[in-house]
């Protein structure tokens, strides 16, 4: 069973014939199921436990990175597999994935290759391209063996899963599947060194990880997972290996 959960943004007019295609295409393909939409008396956790209640095997997020970001956080424990129909702006996840827009996608759900990718864990929220730390003097990482402080005030510090995917940056994109996360830190300037066990590393360096500790010595410091979900320190972080179950596209980037 096919469950369809529509982002409240999709409201909007605009999207009407957008969301017709889709659906007549679904039809087509023989996969229509059912559909919910998101509104300010409906919450995602609450949509996504009616899909969970329903047994559906698969549940598609229809909208952006934001619907995406909102909809992990409440698989993990589930053997669901997730499916994605961008619409829209703001469709770096699904780029990566190697899902495309509209009706496109519907093709991509019927192909149904689905991997089993890693998520990353901070605290009790979850995020599957990176965490975005900025830099700021109180920062501290604990790694299991060393610590990672930043010396330049404009370095710019990123956990990643599969990729930084949200800053103006080169990207880079990693694995998802070898059960790491990276610790990137990139220099925004010439003159930022990195100080670990007294050593000295120049430009982007990258550390791969299992599971840190991100602390601030003075007032804590709010960090962005996916884009958009906020944290702030104190946090541990870790990787959950194979963790969530999503179907992909033949041009995914990993």
């Amino acid at each position: 069973m096919y469950f369809y959960i529509y982002d409240s943004f999709l409201n909007n007019k605009k999207y009407e014939n957008t969301i017709h295609r889709i659906e007549a295409r679904l039809f087509d393909l023989g996969l229509s199921g059912h559909i919910e939409k998101l509104t300010i008396l409906k919450s995602m956790k609450e949509v996504v436990n009616e899909a969970l209640k329903r047994n559906a095997e698969t549940i598609v997020a229809v909208g952006n990175d934001h619907t995406i970001s909102k909809i992990i956080s409440f698989l993990p424990n589930h053997s669901v597999v997730l499916g994605i129909i961008p619409i829209g702006r703001d469709n770096k996840i699904a780029r990566v994935l190697g899902v495309e827009e509209g009706e496109k996608a519907c093709d991509i759900l019927s192909a149904r290759v689905v991997e089993k990718i890693d998520l990353g864990k901070v605290n009790n929220s979850y995020f599957l391209s990176c965490l975005e730390i900025p830099s700021h003097e109180d920062l501290v990482i604990e790694c299991e063996n060393y610590n990672i402080i930043p010396l330049a005030h404009d370095n710019r510090i990123s956990i990643c899963n599969f990729g930084n995917i949200f800053q103006n940056k080169k990207e880079r994109i990693y694995n998802p599947k070898d059960g790491l996360l990276e610790a990137v830190i990139s220099e925004s300037g010439g003159a930022g060194l990195f100080n670990i066990f007294k050593q000295s590393y120049e430009k982007d360096s990258i550390f791969p990880i299992k599971k840190i500790k991100i602390k601030s010595t003075r007032e804590s410091i709010p960090l962005m997972a996916d884009g958009s979900t906020v944290v702030k320190t104190p946090v541990e972080v870790e990787v959950l290996p194979k963790k969530l179950k999503i179907i992909v596209g033949k041009n995914r980037l990993f």
